[in-house]
């Protein structure tokens, strides 16, 4: 089974009784093809443009499902009924898009995956490379660090001296002072 919808404008001169007879009629043709049907009455409206003098008509959508012969004989009775004035019947596309816009989003699609899968292998470039300079870094540094830790270690410690050891130190101190003076 196949969806469509039908369109159909009834002219303004068919009484109530005779438009849903019309009504009945065409859901009755699908209904007898095995199919189901929607009628959606949408009343009397202006007509965009004179059809047989004319300016006004009772809009009737139907949305139906049915075998693909269905519709040929939907049309079929609808030219020959005096009452219907304009008629389209289409076929309706399951998910509402036209194969090529299902297309474009595709590749839209294909695109931004492609820029995620680019912008990904640039983060993950970025990423090893900041790890291979840090790891130069540190090779750089644990020499120096050693170095350090060495010099630490190879110093002497500092030597204290004791009260009676800095006084005698202090006059001798003075003393050679006095003498380079003198000179």
């Amino acid at each position: 089974m196949t969806n469509y919808e039908v369109l159909y404008i009834i002219s303004p001169k068919a009484d109530d009784n005779t438009r849903n007879e019309l009504i009945a009629k065409f859901e009755g043709i699908v209904t007898s093809a095995g199919g189901t049907a929607t009628v959606n009455a949408w009343g009397m409206r202006k007509l965009a443009y004179d059809i047989n003098f004319v300016s006004e008509g009772y809009y009737v959508l139907m949305d139906f499902s049915a075998p693909e012969t269905t519709p040929a004989e939907l049309e079929r009775q609808m030219r020959i009924t005096d009452s219907v004035l304009r008629f389209i019947v289409t076929k309706k596309i399951s998910n509402k898009h036209t194969r090529a816009a299902e297309a474009r989003r595709a590749e839209i699609a294909k695109q931004r995956e492609e820029a995620r899968a680019a912008e990904a292998a640039k983060a993950e470039a970025a990423a090893k490379e900041a790890a291979e300079k840090e790891e130069a870094e540190n090779e750089v540094a644990a020499p120096e660090a050693e170095e350090a830790q060495q010099a630490t270690a190879v110093e002497p410690e500092a030597v204290e001296v004791s009260e009676p050891e800095a006084a005698a130190e202090q006059p001798a101190a003075e003393a050679a002072e006095e003498t380079k003076d003198g000179e």
